[in-house]
């Protein structure tokens, strides 16, 4: 049985990290983004605060948290490094990537444009889109919100957006600023429900359960997540991210270590969506 200690035995001993068998000057450290983190000790990986259940940043100690801080300190592990972390925002962390601030960034989207600069992972994992409902208002497909007298809440340019935009093409969109706002336009009428991902609208909905209800209507759609790394010299470290990818997903503690960041937020397990699988 092969066991998350004997992981990393595994892989070099197969010889990914070109420990064994291997000519001492196959990859040097410069040109090899695996064998330079692996030389200088360090992964750094860029943290978000407010980012919840992704990252969560204790304003009193310092110290953080959340579902990619347990993956991350994982990964490391695994390389035998120490995890280094740098304060970043969503909106630049590609920029810190591809500037060699970071090594890695996790829970990124995938698009077509980002994959011009740099590189992704294979799925860390799936977010499905959700609604939280208006109370008295029965939805169990999204065909049930895809009317004109239902009036669907969103923020403006996100992935949200999108996803309602091009699903939810009979509804009555309120485009608002942020997923903040649109909490708010549920809560004061201006709204009959809001489209979010599952792991925004759970820490929203345990902090306002009275809004409504949280639904995950048929069919699932997703938003895949991806861990994010730089373009150049990066071919086997993405091999060995998706590697172990692989391995924490199908021993589901990527399932685990959502639902456990989810759970630190104040999410109870039995108000997630029925099926809820990442």
């Amino acid at each position: 049985m092969l066991t998350r200690r004997t992981f990393s035995t595994a892989l070099a001993s197969a010889g990914l990290f070109g420990v064994a068998g291997a000519s001492s000057g196959a990859h040097a450290a410069d040109d090899d983004m695996l064998a330079r983190i692996r030389s200088s000790g360090h992964l750094r990986t860029g943290v978000i605060a407010g980012a919840e259940p992704f990252f969560h940043k204790d304003l009193v100690g310092g110290t953080w948290t959340g579902a990619c801080l347990s993956m991350a300190h994982d990964l490391a592990a695994g390389l035998g490094v120490t995890l280094d972390l740098v304060e970043a925002q969503w909106g630049t962390s590609v920029m810190d990537l591809q500037a060699g601030k970071i090594d890695v960034m996790f829970a990124l989207s995938p698009s077509p444009q980002r994959a011009l600069v740099m590189e992704f992972s294979d799925i860390a994992f799936n977010n499905p889109f959700t609604a939280i409902v208006r109370p008295g208002l029965n939805v169990s497909s999204w065909s049930d919100l895809d009317k004109p007298e239902i009036r669907v809440a969103f923020d403006a340019g996100s992935s949200h957006d999108v996803f309602v935009r091009r699903t939810l093409t009979h509804c009555t969109p309120v485009a608002v600023a942020t997923p903040t706002d649109a909490a708010m336009a549920l809560q004061t009428g201006r709204a009959d429900c809001v489209v979010q991902v599952v792991v925004m609208a759970a820490v929203m909905h345990a902090r306002a359960p009275g809004m409504g209800a949280l639904v995950m209507p048929k069919p699932v759609s997703h938003q895949p997540s991806c861990i994010g790394i730089p373009a150049e010299n990066s071919e086997r470290f993405l091999v060995y991210i998706n590697n172990w990818l692989l391995y924490n997903r199908s021993s589901g503690m990527i399932q685990k270590w959502m639902i456990d960041a989810l759970q630190e937020q104040g999410v109870a397990a039995d108000s997630l969506p029925p099926g809820l699988e990442f």
